[in-house]
């Protein structure tokens, strides 16, 4: 056996310690157990309105709605909802609204992230930046529910936390995964403002989801170029 046949029988190893590292390392629960989330605000009066998941054609046709938005009106602070470890923070550009996203994504196991996006629905830079200095929410953080990351800002332009749910990578309804005393609190705005809180969807198929299907595909490769390495020799 060659250097390079030993390396390739020796990778999937240096990948599963990779992963085992940086999920110790980041205190990420090792496991795939589903969430019970918190409603992620404190304020739950002002809350005054929904935008439900799985709403169709949302910002152009043939996209749905990939989270629930909990439209405030008036300043909001932002929650944990679940026990995790913040696996990323980031300020990005809305390519349909033109206001910027301030993303807080709380991984939970190795299965489940959920994601608090901030959107107070700004377009300028001082009112951007007063935004983001009421975040205070660090890579590496380990929440428990309850635990305040974050002021969410009011404005006349649509002001809302989008809060998304993500397993194995595909998008679910974060409704079906709270606590009951959460659904209370969607249903009970839900039915004040006359809103819906999502609409009908399939059940996630885990086989198709994106985590899934880049193992498998991954998995695959290798043992096709374990065939081809390995091959006797004529």
């Amino acid at each position: 056996m060659n250097k390079k046949q030993k390396a390739l029988l020796v990778a999937p190893l240096l990948v599963i310690v990779i992963v085992l590292g940086y999920s110790l390392t980041l205190g990420i629960s090792i496991g795939f157990d589903a969430p019970a989330l918190d409603f992620p605000i404190s304020e739950e009066a002002n809350v005054v309105r929904l935008s439900a998941y799985h709403t169709p054609d949302w910002g152009e046709p043939g996209v749905f709605h990939n989270g629930i938005d909990l439209v405030i009106s008036d300043n909001v602070t932002i929650v944990s909802p679940v026990r995790g470890t913040i696996a990323s923070y980031s300020e990005n550009l809305n390519s349909y609204g033109g206001n910027v996203l301030f993303d807080i994504a709380i991984a939970i196991n190795w299965g489940w992230e959920v994601h608090l996006v901030l959107e107070p629905g700004f377009r300028d830079e001082t009112n951007n930046s007063l935004q983001s200095s009421y975040i205070d929410a660090n890579v590496g953080q380990r929440v428990i529910p309850g635990d305040e990351l974050a002021t969410l800002l009011f404005s006349d332009n649509y002001p809302h936390l989008h809060f998304m749910l993500l397993n194995l990578g595909s998008d679910v309804c974060a409704f079906n995964y709270s606590t009951a005393s959460a659904q209370n609190t969607f249903i009970d705005i839900a039915e004040d403002s006359n809103t819906t809180i999502f609409y009908p969807h399939q059940a996630l198929n885990p086989i198709l989801a994106p985590t899934t299907l880049f193992v498998a595909g991954g998995s695959v490769v290798y043992l096709v170029i374990l065939l081809v390495v390995f091959r006797p020799r004529k």
